[in-house]
């Protein structure tokens, strides 16, 4: 029986986890600063600590940034985590 699993791609900024599969984390905040909105985003270290007690595990990690006019506007960590998952679990693509 072949295994099957189950994948995170979590973004971070600012050592907070903001997306997780393209969900935001945080709070939905009208008119509030960005130090607002990322402070409710879980820090990193929490965020990986919870994930790993619910059978998540950290199996890769890369770095970018996002240049505009020639200045770094915004840099992102991706993490991907994976987690064994029963077969009656998983959805099919198609």
């Amino acid at each position: 029986m072949s295994k099957v699993f189950r994948y995170r791609v979590c973004q971070t900024q600012r050592s907070r986890v903001t997306f997780v599969n393209g969900r935001w984390l945080g709070l939905q905040i009208d008119n509030a600063d960005a130090e607002t909105l990322y402070n409710s985003c879980p820090l990193v270290w929490e965020y990986l600590e919870a994930a790993g007690r619910e059978g998540w595990e950290l199996v890769a990690a890369s770095s970018h940034a996002e240049s505009a006019y020639g200045e770094r506007s915004n840099a992102a960590n991706l993490l991907f985590l994976k987690k064994k998952s029963r077969r009656e679990d998983v959805k099919t693509l198609g």
